[in-house]
């Protein structure tokens, strides 16, 4: 506890000092979209705003533990859940770069079971979610427990039974189907080709140039993350109850919040845990081309045209439009976590919203909070 009233006796005056490149207006209005959150015995929300590679707004709401009252600051680490994935497909953009894998690289190199398959899958295809490859959500357990993140399973285990299907849904190329598999076989990919783990090879290539010392891939649910976010739901909530109790998890009915726990360490499609202030390093990058140059950041960007009609894919990453302007976002969500990043390009705009509640609807206080800034005035009508 002395530790985290220390941070944030020497944080404070640094985020206010940020905080005056907004207006005091549109300071109020984003405050009091969390003001319900702002509170002992709640979990909340950590919220950034990113201007011109700039941190202009930073702030947490609400407790990232409630056992022992831990305010959620912008140094708290939340697990990134599927905006993990543009950092798995970073370490891929990497390699490509490296000379060691291209986006037409044989996926059954990796995994030579694919082919029982009959179809030649990709690189390319996993990125863009186009392998046709089933999720392995959809398919049994060997164990005969759920896929869920309260019983431990790993990646391998994931990859496996899909494996074991032995079939596609679609030929590769052919429909668009979101899938965390896809990913799950990019990480173990990177991990084959680099000869290090998906946690040491992105600890080294990727977060330590960028100084984001706080985010890490957890790839053994051992182990500590300082700072971690622990996931709560509402126990009054009956639909909540019923989710974990479909899953064999007994849950006492009352007041308050049940707290939530990641158990299993899978990655590749999820995995990733960081904080605002190192997602606005992450951000920034994507202007300053600072790690591997203006060709990687060319990379994490591009889009490919396949036989169907989705196109707006890039590297973890979808284009969309906002208000009229070009955005890039992605979103995450599991049990312990509900997460979102979204950035203007042309306004070098981004705001990254992290939450320790799964339903805690990240996307919708980000856009929120995004069309504050776009109108100071009070107009936040924003196109989907």
């Amino acid at each position: 506890m002395i530790r985290v009233i220390l941070f944030l006796l020497f944080a404070l005056p640094t985020i206010a000092a940020a905080q005056a490149s907004l207006s005091a207006q549109q300071v109020e209005q984003i405050n009091a979209l969390f003001t319900k959150f702002d509170r002992d015995g709640s979990p909340g929300y950590a919220l950034g705003v990113v201007k011109d590679g700039t941190l202009v707004y930073a702030r947490g709401f609400g407790r990232a533990d409630l056992d022992n009252n831990v305010p959620i600051t912008p140094r708290t680490s939340f697990h990134l859940a599927s905006l993990s994935k543009q950092f798995t497909a970073a370490a891929v953009a990497l390699l490509i770069l490296d000379g060691k894998l291209s986006f037409d690289t044989p996926v059954v190199k990796y995994f030579p079971k694919l082919r029982t398959f009959g179809a030649d899958i990709e690189i390319r295809h996993l990125i863009y979610f186009t392998s046709g490859l089933p999720e392995y959500t959809s398919l049994p357990r060997a164990s005969g427990d759920p896929w869920f993140s309260f019983y431990y399973f790993t990646t391998d285990e994931a990859i496996a039974a899909t494996l074991r299907a032995g079939k596609l849904k679609f030929p590769p190329g052919t429909q668009w189907d979101y899938s965390n598999v896809n990913y799950m076989m990019l990480a173990k990919i990177v991990e084959q080709v680099s000869g290090a783990s998906l946690s040491e090879f992105l600890a080294t290539r990727l977060f330590a140039p960028l100084e984001m010392r706080d985010s890490q891939l957890n790839d053994d649910s051992t182990l500590v993350v300082t700072n971690r976010a622990t996931g709560y739901a509402d126990r009054s909530d009956p639909s909540i109850r019923k989710e974990l109790q479909s899953v064999g998890i007994v849950v006492r009915p009352g007041a308050g919040f049940l707290r939530l726990q990641r158990i299993s360490p899978h990655y590749g499609g999820s995995g990733v845990f960081s904080t605002v202030e190192d997602l606005a390093k992450w951000d920034a990058n994507f202007y300053s081309n600072k790690l591997a140059g203006p060709q990687f950041t060319q990379l994490m960007l591009r889009r490919e045209q396949f036989r169907h009609d989705k196109d707006n894919d890039a590297l973890g990453l979808v284009f969309g439009e906002f208000d009229g302007r070009q955005m890039l976002w992605f979103s995450g969500a599991d049990l312990d976590s509900s997460t979102y990043m979204v950035r203007l390009p042309e306004e070098h705009l981004t705001v990254i919203c992290l939450s320790n509640m799964p339903r805690g609807h990240a996307e919708d206080k980000a856009r929120a909070v995004l069309s504050i800034v776009l109108h100071p005035q009070g107009d936040t009508k924003a196109s989907q």
